[in-house]
């Protein structure tokens, strides 16, 4: 039974969890609600995507997380890297393998796309400074195209898409600059670490005032109705307003891991907002 616990935390929950969410949220956009057994397909997919995601990372950082987080299953002795790696592999194929009910040029296109950036991730894009927090931001907005993608038509998906983007480009560099021991340690190439604690400092307050800033438009654009603007306001700029405040003053390892859960929780409010808006 550790085991199988190890391996579904290797995946991620919560990141599994906000994954569906996030094709939950591309349903209620589409025009007509698409019939059940292509939502959990999408779903399924999501699932395997980003767990094998989640597992090559871990493959790859077995080192940096002795240092950074112990806990996780490899560091912890729980799973073996090979067997971190081999289940990746079979995530990968059983995902890959799910798409061909609900496959069209829209979802291979993005499928394809989402299949490069997280094999390619941690030894071409992560080695780069800002690029591998870019890849992991941009995968992650991939979820809300592909199920709009699976739904019939992709531009209800583009809004969540950036939305979610920004926020998760936001809490990248953060974790970053948490990660900061463990990552010179091991001689990674992260923001923070080639430019500067305060170069990163500047840019998440710089990225966080723009998300606070662009995330009102869509209502001001008739996107979304005013319960996203409620929602928004109440839930999500308060905390981002907090987080630049609070990264101004402390930016210490603790702090940084404290915003980036902050960060993390602020998504799912995002979500529900955008979803709100729809009436």
């Amino acid at each position: 039974m550790k085991k199988v616990i190890a391996f579904i935390r290797i995946m991620r929950p919560l990141n599994l969890i906000q994954g569906g969410i996030a094709i939950l949220v591309s349903m209620s956009l589409a025009d007509q609600l698409p019939v059940w057994w292509k939502v959990l397909v999408a779903i399924f997919v999501v699932w395997c995507y980003t767990g094998a995601g989640n597992a090559l990372n871990d493959y790859y950082d077995a080192e940096i997380d002795r240092i950074n987080r112990p806990t996780r299953p490899i560091p912890a002795g729980l799973i073996r890297t090979r067997q971190a790696l081999v289940f990746s592999g079979l995530l990968f194929g059983l995902g890959t393998l799910a798409i061909i009910p609900i496959i069209s040029f829209q979802v291979v296109i993005i499928t394809i796309a989402a299949l490069f950036l997280l094999i390619s991730y941690t030894p071409l894009f992560k080695p780069r400074p800002l690029w591998g927090n870019l890849v992991v931001s941009t995968t992650l907005g991939l979820t809300f195209l592909f199920g709009s993608a699976v739904f019939g038509d992709i531009g209800p998906g583009i809004v969540p898409g950036l939305l979610a983007f920004s926020f998760n480009f936001i809490r990248e560099i953060v974790k970053d600059m948490q990660d900061i021991r463990g990552d010179r340690a091991l001689g990674a190439r992260t923001f923070p670490l080639v430019y500067g604690a305060y170069a990163a400092r500047l840019l998440v307050i710089g990225a966080t005032l723009l998300l606070v800033i662009g995330a009102p438009i869509p209502y001001f654009m008739g996107i979304y109705g005013i319960y996203y603007l409620l929602v928004l306001v109440l839930t999500v700029e308060i905390p981002l307003i907090y987080v630049i405040f609070s990264i101004g003053r402390d930016s210490s390892a603790t702090n940084c891991g404290r915003l980036a859960a902050i960060l993390k929780g602020d998504v799912f409010f995002g979500l529900l907002a955008i979803f709100v808006g729809r009436f």
